[in-house]
C-alpha cells in the first residue's frame, strides 16, 4: 500500500490539537500518552475519545458501507482458548476450555480497503505507529504486511456478537467508526488470567452469566481504543436495533513484514494470500 495517500490530510481525519501526534516532543503529547498508559496499566484498555474528527467519521463510515459488499461472514461456536485448540480430549465436558460462545459478525478484507482511502491514510501515518509503540512500550511497531489482514473493517449487524475470548496476540487496537442503536457493548475482565494462572473457575463463572469482575466500556464514533487481550477475556454483546456496528482492525507486530499464517486468513477472510 502506497504510504502516500491522495485525497485525504491526516489532519483533517485525526484531531491533532487534541492528539498532537505530529509533534512528539511536545509536552501536550506526553500529557496524553502518560494518561494512557496510567489506564492501561490499571485496566488493560484505553480509549481515546474523539481521536477522529466529528465531520471525519461521517466519511470513514461511507467508507465502510461501500465495502459491506466484500465481506466475509463468520457464525459458529468457539471455544475462548485458541491455544487449546488441539488438546480438548484432555478437558472434561462442562469444563472451561471447552465451553463455546456464538460468534457471528463480517470483516472486510484488507485488500479490499482502498490505499487511497481515509482509512488507510489513518493506518499508514507514521506517527501513529510509533503513538501505538510507546503506548505498547515496544521500542519500535511494523503495520502487518499482510494484505488481508493488517487493515480491516469489522461489521455486525443487528443480531451478530462476538464471543467470549481471549486475543492471541499482546495487543489490539481498533478504531470504532459506528456504534449500534444498542447492545454491542465491548466487555471485559481485565486480567482475569495470567501466565501462571488460568483461572479456569472464575472463566466458568463468566460463561454462566456471573458479572461481577466484568467492565463495559463507552466506547463512540471516533474512539482509538487500544487493549492488552491476552489474559483479560473479553466479547461484544448482541447488536440490537437496525444500525451496524463497523470498528476497523489494524494490525502491528514487533518485526517488519510479518504476515499471518495462512488457515488465520482463512478463517477471518474465507480465503488466503497467496
Amino acid at each position: 500500500m502506497s504510504q502516500q495517500q491522495p485525497g485525504f490530510s491526516v489532519s483533517d481525519l485525526i484531531d491533532l490539537e487534541r492528539y498532537p501526534l505530529d509533534q512528539p516532543q511536545s509536552p501536550e503529547l506526553a500529557a496524553v500518552i502518560a494518561g494512557a498508559l496510567e489506564t492501561l496499566d490499571d485496566t488493560g484498555v484505553c480509549l481515546l475519545p474523539g481521536f477522529i474528527r466529528d465531520d471525519a467519521v461521517a466519511l470513514l463510515v461511507e467508507e465502510s458501507r461501500s465495502l459491506t459488499g466484500t465481506t466475509h461472514r463468520q457464525d459458529h461456536e468457539e471455544i475462548a482458548y485458541g491455544h487449546y485448540r488441539q488438546r480438548l480430549d484432555e478437558f472434561p465436558q462442562g469444563h472451561a476450555v471447552r465451553r463455546t460462545s456464538t460468534f457471528r459478525m463480517n470483516l472486510v478484507p484488507g485488500d479490499m480497503v482502498s490505499a487511497d482511502g481515509p482509512l488507510r491514510t489513518i493506518f499508514h501515518w507514521q506517527p501513529l505507529t510509533d503513538f501505538i509503540a510507546t503506548l505498547t512500550r515496544h521500542p519500535v511497531l511494523h503495520r502487518v504486511a499482510d494484505p488481508l489482514l493488517d487493515c480491516n473493517i469489522s461489521v455486525l449487524n443487528p443480531g451478530d456478537t462476538h464471543g467470549w475470548h481471549y486475543d492471541g496476540n499482546d495487543f489490539s487496537v481498533t478504531l470504532m467508526l459506528q456504534t449500534a442503536e444498542s447492545g454491542g457493548r465491548f466487555e471485559f475482565y481485565p486480567n482475569i488470567a495470567s501466565p501462571d494462572d488460568e483461572n479456569f473457575d472464575a472463566v466458568t463463572a463468566v460463561h454462566d452469566g456471573v458479572r461481577e469482575g466484568i467492565l463495559t466500556t463507552p466506547l463512540e464514533a471516533g474512539t482509538l481504543n487500544v487493549f492488552h487481550g491476552r489474559y483479560s477475556i473479553h466479547h461484544v454483546t448482541p447488536v440490537e436495533g437496525k444500525r451496524p456496528r463497523m470498528l476497523s482492525i489494524f494490525s502491528y507486530h514487533e518485526e517488519p513484514g510479518m504476515m499471518f499464517p495462512a488457515n488465520t486468513q482463512k478463517i477471518y477472510t474465507g480465503r488466503t494470500a497467496t
